[in-house]
Order: structure tokens, then C-alpha cells, then sequence
């Protein structure tokens, strides 16, 4: 039950922050944070991380839901770990997200873009966030996971 309510509320999250840079920051475009730093920049991204691959749109939509259902299915069972299950967890909750946009309106909205020495890192979202952070966790259970039964 746990696990539902944590991806019921990093998906409302996500999808309240992308609502909300449609109706604020769409109409400005980008807005300095922290001065050559951060930025909050509108982009209608109709690609995957980095811009790859732009147009494959159903091809995202079709990946995305064979992801989720192998995901639920693992939240489904406990006799996975709980990081195994909050790994999974954080990336259903981010790839619904984009998958949403994604059906909805075409494009993922990215929104979040970091100047690193005046090179610009590529611009993304809550849902990206969670994404990456579920794979992390998940690679450091599959490498130290051991660690984590004693």
C-alpha cells in the first residue's frame, strides 16, 4: 500500500510541476535561477534524453508500457527487496509521466537546465529525475545488494 501511495504521489508531482511551467514559464521561456547556473527553460522535447531520437514518439509509448508492466509486476511480488521495490517505484512513477505527455499532447515537457564550466547539461523534468535516481538505487542493490540481506 505503501508503494501505491508513494507513485500516486511522485506522479501527481510530476505532473503538477509540468502543468504548472506550461502556464508559467511557456509564455517566457526561461527564467535564470542562479546567475550562469540554473535555469528554468521550456522545452517541448519530442525525443529522449538528449534529443535522440526525435519523432519516435510511439516507439517511447511502446517501450514505456512494456517497462510498466514488467515494474508492477515486481511491486506486486514481495519477495523483491524494498529497495528493488522503491527503485521500482521511482521509475514507474517517471516513466508514466512522460508517458503521459507523451500520449497526451505528443512531447515531454522538460523544464530544469544546469550551466556546468559554460557548458549547458540537457534539459529535463521531475519524471527524468526519478528515472535516474530509481536506476541508480537499482544498480547499487544489483552490485552491493549482499550488503543489503545481512
Amino acid at each position: 500500500m505503501i508503494f501505491v501511495l508513494l507513485y500516486i504521489v511522485l506522479l501527481g508531482t510530476d505532473i503538477f510541476t509540468k502543468q504548472l511551467v506550461v502556464n508559467m514559464l511557456k509564455p517566457v521561456g526561461e527564467v535564470e535561477v542562479i546567475k550562469n547556473f540554473f535555469y528554468l527553460t521550456y522545452v517541448e522535447n519530442r525525443g529522449m534524453a538528449f534529443g535522440l531520437m526525435q519523432g519516435a514518439r510511439w516507439i517511447f509509448v511502446i517501450v514505456a508500457l512494456a517497462a510498466l508492466c514488467i515494474i508492477f509486476n515486481i511491486l506486486r511480488k514481495k519477495q523483491f527487496h524494498v529497495l528493488v521495490r522503491i527503485s521500482a517505484v521511482l521509475i514507474a512513477a517517471g516513466a508514466t509521466g512522460n508517458l503521459i505527455d507523451r500520449v497526451r499532447i505528443g512531447y515531454v515537457t522538460d523544464f530544469l537546465r544546469f550551466v556546468f564550466f559554460g557548458h549547458s547539461f540537457a534539459v529535463f523534468n521531475f519524471a527524468d529525475i526519478l528515472i535516474t535516481c530509481g536506476t541508480v538505487l537499482l544498480c547499487v542493490y544489483i552490485l552491493f545488494g549482499e550488503r543489503f540481506k545481512k
